[in-house]
């Protein structure tokens, strides 16, 4: 029998109590049991004396069939009742070591009280036509375009080292020697060090104007510092200087060399031997370049798009939906749960990050049935076959294909969050359809610093209860 007795809206003590009529025929079919499969020197197997054995395993005996009694119980409870729980049921203290154990004359009734914490029904609200909700979209695509057209042009262009001129596109290498100043000598013993850089990536535009002045074998002194935008400095010393790890010599400023050779790759001709080596079939012309182009970074802004999307309607949803929570009994749980590897003020610390995760787990999952959102193992292998296909980057055989999908799918890790990451995609498409969107136009630029925001919002967020998070993924 279980009798539920709630504390508040989202917690309860469940009171299950064994009777002697239940317990006793349980008490001495286990005896039976035993006695036919415990061999006991000096007697015939199946003819132990009861008293003996009462004597020598009745306390055990009687401990784990009425604990098995109490679980039986309660998890039929839980079944029938359709309690939404969080956790697993605590005992509200030891009350065992109140219980008088006696194997033959048991007590009239045993009781424990449960501590549970559960969900309340949830209707979610937000999701309706009058929530709009801004979807980001980006309104320089022609420009990206041009830009991927022409990086698609230096990769294929030929490669040359022209001696006279410099151009912005050139890559110049100077065989640079340390000077004392920017007045004085080469420095004795100074460092030495070939120095490559892109010359439109030249931050002082007075260094770079001169710089387009000279050829191959001019000499310039020039000031490092200048060369890049490295504000730490052992980015500087690293990829400027090229000083290995572990040198700690002072190295000045400035310097002077001559320019050993300038790198130029030509823009490929667009012909028809370009897009074809570049796109395959289907283009013959600038123009289906460019659409093929914008294809591809369309993809590729929409699943940023659409992640922001989704961030957006869960922040909205968990405002308008107040999803409450046992804290008391969750912060107990996470403390028995972990067996004292979680200090208290940890938990207390972190537990307002867990309980925000932990709230939109709930209204996640209740969006999850709300939508029949429902992924296939089938769609589970056709999404490692799609990764395993761009990551060759062309057909393999069946076989191959086969047992790629095969040893990826062995992390069972990688395939529950496979799982989440492809519910999460056909729940934004349910979720899209029951609201509306506003497409906000911003330029590539503004676009990538949003998603940088955002970006390092999330991680500052997953860190609040990162510890706790760790703990619990160890049990």
């Amino acid at each position: 029998m279980v009798v539920r007795k709630d504390i508040d809206n989202c917690s309860a003590i469940l009171t299950v109590t064994i009777t002697r009529d239940v317990l006793k025929p349980k008490l001495d079919a286990e005896l039976k049991k035993v006695r036919q499969r415990m061999p006991v020197k000096g007697f015939r197997p199946g003819q132990v004396p009861m008293d003996y054995l009462k004597k020598m395993y009745g306390s055990s005996i009687f401990t784990e069939t009425l604990n098995e009694l109490f679980s039986e119980e309660l998890v039929a409870y839980l079944r029938e009742s359709g309690l939404n729980i969080l956790g697993q049921p605590l005992p509200a203290d030891d009350q065992q070591a109140k219980f008088s154990i006696n194997i033959s004359n048991p007590d009239p009734e045993y009781a424990i009280d449960y501590e549970v914490g559960f969900i309340p029904k949830i209707e979610i609200l937000g999701l309706d036509k009058s929530h709009s909700y801004e979807r980001l979209t980006v309104n320089n695509l022609d420009e990206l375009a041009e830009e991927d057209l022409q990086y698609a042009r230096k990769r294929v262009g030929k490669r040359s080292n022209p001696t006279e001129g410099i151009e912005e596109n050139d890559i110049v290498k100077i065989a640079a020697r340390e000077l004392v100043s920017e007045d004085g000598d080469v420095k004795e013993d100074g460092w030495e060090s070939p120095m490559s850089f892109l010359v439109k990536n030249i931050q002082d535009e007075a260094f770079k104007a001169k710089l387009l002045t000279l050829k191959t074998g001019d000499t310039l002194r020039f000031n490092a510092r200048s060369v890049e935008n490295h504000q730490k400095d052992e980015m500087h010393r690293k990829y400027i200087l090229a000083i290995p790890d572990g040198d700690n010599r002072e190295v000045g400023d400035w310097f002077e060399g001559p320019i050993e050779e300038v790198s130029r790759v030509a823009d490929a001709p667009l012909d028809q031997e370009f897009y074809d080596g570049y796109f395959g079939q289907g283009v013959s012309n600038k123009e289906e370049a460019i659409e093929k182009l914008k294809i591809g970074i369309l993809q590729f802004y929409d699943v940023r798009s659409n992640a922001l999307l989704f961030r957006s309607i869960q922040e909205r949803l968990l405002e308008l939906n107040k999803v409450e929570l046992p804290d008391k009994f969750l912060k107990r749980w996470l403390g028995v749960t972990n067996q004292g590897k979680l200090e208290p003020a940890q938990i207390e610390r972190e537990y307002p990050a867990f309980a925000d995760n932990l709230r939109w787990s709930i209204l996640r999952d209740n969006l999850l049935e709300a939508f029949g959102v429902e992924v296939t193992d089938e769609e589970l292998k056709g999404e490692y076959a799609r990764r395993v296909r761009h990551y060759f980057q062309t057909d393999l055989p069946a076989h191959i294909l086969e047992s790629s999908i095969e040893r990826l799918m062995k992390d069972e890790k990688d395939v529950e969050n496979t799982r989440r990451e492809l519910e999460s995609d056909k729940l934004l498409e349910a979720v899209r359809g029951q609201i509306t969107l506003v497409d906000h136009a911003v330029s590539s630029e503004e676009f990538h610093k949003i998603v940088e925001e955002v970006t390092a919002r999330v991680k500052a967020e997953q860190s609040q209860d990162a510890g706790m998070r760790t703990t619990l993924d160890e049990e």
